[in-house]
């Protein structure tokens, strides 16, 4: 089990203090109310954590659910700011960090040691990075939430707004013609060793696509077995070898598209070519479940998961890269009447200033003699110096995504996928078991 960096729901320190949560209490709570805070709008669920206020804040449908006082890391282990997701849930969890302390309730939002779960000392920062909760609240939560739901960290309180804008991908079912067309057989692929992936993807066997004039790469996870190009019945080779790394594993994760193009000698298992995203959509759509998008500005790619699994990424263009775009989550709510147009949310995350870097000792003596109104004036024209924050319909308009991904996120989209778009690339806190996890501080 993956240890939980956080601290426990209980305080070990005390001598002789002992609080017992009987698993059996929890198991009967486990099948409680499916309507733990009433009559709630059907839709998306999104928490928002604000530090300042030392608040939960809980929305369903873009709609405001409900509010708790909570406890989150103290300034020496403070809970890491940005956009996460539920990754586990147990209902009653002990620490293999501090004592085997209970953790009740324990919702996991990073395999690095980060959860949502029942504890005391609430409302001040008190935590190892955790987010404490209240009982009733922690166990009602619990009841609620599923796999996926969006966690959102922030200094102060963030809520979503209601957003359209043209940019944004619209819903079109897939045509009749791949509809009626059989799915074929898919199957997963091992990693060879921690640092080099099998570079397969979909085959296109009508019309192999050249990945480069494409600009795509199919997630090296996926590989599709069937007649190859040169007529054979053999399937084409996934030739897995080793375990791939578990989550919360110290080895880095190989991400999409990270595996180097190489050369085959004769005899050797080639791969299968990289296939267009319109491939990959014949099969990805039977599982109706929504996915998670990503546009990184640091990778200048677009990349898509479904149920904590990667399906492709692709490169896109982004006008003026050396400028941020921030952090913006938007969330499918909906669909309007035309079935087609989906209603959107965005929540915009404020950027964390940059560390301070330790000054010489010539230059603190330097600057401590200084002229004040000096200081000033620099400081001034510092600030004036920095690009203004993008507003969300800025950063959709600066990137440009190739029309074939276009067309098979828009045959995978539906209610409660959602887009990040970000100045980041994949983190360490990304990887198996997971959607997109952006940590800004």
């Amino acid at each position: 089990m993956v240890a939980l960096g956080c601290a426990p729901a209980v305080a070990v320190a005390k001598a002789g203090h002992k609080l017992s949560y009987p698993e059996s209490r929890h198991k009967q709570t486990e099948h409680a109310s499916n309507e733990p805070f009433g009559n709630i709008p059907k839709g998306p669920l999104q928490i928002f954590i604000s530090i300042n206020q030392q608040k939960l804040h809980l929305y369903s449908d873009g709609t405001h659910v409900a509010d708790t006082s909570v406890a989150t890391g103290v300034p020496s282990l403070p809970t890491p700011l940005g956009v996460f997701d539920v990754i586990q849930k147990q209902v009653f969890h002990r620490s293999n960090i501090y004592s085997n302390a209970p953790m009740p309730y324990m919702q996991r939002i990073t395999w690095s040691g980060v959860a949502l779960h029942e504890g005391e000392n609430i409302g001040h920062p008190a935590s190892h990075g955790c987010i404490r909760m209240p009982r009733d609240f922690a166990a009602r939560l619990y009841g609620l939430t599923k796999l996926g739901a969006r966690v959102i960290i922030s200094r102060s309180e963030l809520r979503p707004v209601e957003f359209a804008d043209p940019h944004l991908f619209v819903h079109k079912d897939r045509p009749a013609e791949q509809a009626a067309a059989p799915v074929p057989s898919v199957k997963t692929a091992q990693t060879t060793d921690s640092n080099k992936a099998i570079d397969a993807g979909l085959a296109d066997v009508a019309a192999p696509a050249r990945p480069a004039e494409l600009g795509l790469r199919v997630s090296a996870d996926v590989v599709i077995a069937g007649p190859n190009p040169s007529g054979s019945d053999a399937a084409n080779p996934a030739a897995p070898s080793g375990d791939t790394n578990p989550p919360g594993s110290s080895a880095p994760e190989p991400q999409a598209g990270s595996a180097a193009p190489g050369t085959a000698s004769p005899g050797d298992s080639v791969p299968a070519p990289l296939a267009k995203p319109a491939d990959l959509a014949k099969a990805a759509p039977a599982k109706k479940t929504p996915i998670a998008i990503f546009v990184s500005r640091k990778d200048k790619k677009i990349y898509v998961r479904q149920d904590f699994e990667p399906l492709f990424d692709a490169a896109v263009t982004i006008a003026q890269p050396d400028q941020p775009l921030g952090t913006h989550v938007f969330t499918a709510m909906g669909f309007l009447d035309d079935h087609t147009t989906l209603r959107w949310t965005v929540v915009s995350l404020p950027g964390e200033p940059p560390k301070p870097t330790r000054k010489s000792e010539t230059e603190q003596k330097s600057e401590k003699h200084a002229n004040g109104r000096r200081r000033d004036e620099d400081s001034v024209r510092s600030a004036a110096d920095l690009p203004p924050p993008q507003t969300p319909a800025q950063a959709l308009a600066r990137i440009e995504v190739p029309q074939d991904a276009i067309d098979t996120i828009s045959q995978l989209l539906i209610p409660g996928s959602s887009l990040i778009v970000s100045d980041q690339g994949l983190g360490e806190e990304t990887g198996e078991g997971t959607d997109f996890i952006v940590v800004t501080r």
